[in-house]
């Protein structure tokens, strides 16, 4: 009886100091390990912050050039109201046509309604850059705006695959359409996060 007494409390020390082991083991490897993937991280990081903070001032020189009085939204988006627009706000769900001119920076249009059609996207809900849908919820029907877009809210790293590089901003002068203005026959609206 005392043998067995013995060999079990025999047991549970060692078995105390394994998990204590283990436990310490496990907590220097996470750290270990989160620690590295830091150091790893760390260049895309800042070379990503980089990135940005050149884009802006690249941004910032061109509303200079123009001087167009331009009011940054938290996003980064920089918005000139030209015509308030009259009525309610559009809404996540609304449906918003939207006429256009798409520029670079280099001031060269690339897209436009009159020759591509009229933009016309359900708010938050199809497949449109994200500061169209940002801006229409900020406009009246009827509004005209001006937009400097960065990339990020733009086309991002990959670009349109045609005429807009990856991480290249763009300029936009947009009129919404009223809502009971007829809406041309090509208004398909292309779900969110569709392939184009």
């Amino acid at each position: 009886m005392r043998k067995h007494l013995i060999i079990i409390m025999l047991f549970l020390s060692m078995w105390g100091l394994m998990v204590g082991c283990d436990h310490k083991t496990t907590g220097v490897v996470v750290s270990s390990s989160e620690g590295v993937k830091e150091d790893k991280d760390a260049p895309f990081v800042e070379g990503n912050k980089n990135i940005m903070r050149r884009e802006n001032e690249e941004i910032q020189m061109f509303i200079a050039r123009y001087g167009w009085q331009m009011q940054r939204t938290p996003t980064g988006l920089y918005v000139e109201v030209l015509c308030p627009g009259e009525g309610e706000l559009f809404h996540e769900g609304d449906r918003v046509a939207m006429e256009y001119r798409t520029f670079l920076l280099s001031g060269e249009q690339i897209y436009s309604s009159d020759s591509n059609g009229v933009k016309v996207f359900v708010v938050n809900r199809s497949d449109e850059i994200d500061a169209l849908h940002e801006v229409a919820q900020t406009l009246k029907p009827g509004a005209k705006a001006r937009l400097v877009i960065p990339s990020y809210l733009a086309y991002g790293v990959a670009g349109d695959g045609d005429q807009i590089q990856g991480l290249q901003p763009i300029v936009m002068a947009i009129r919404v359409l009223d809502k009971d203005e007829k809406l041309p026959e090509n208004y398909k609206i292309k779900p969110y996060n569709a392939i184009k």
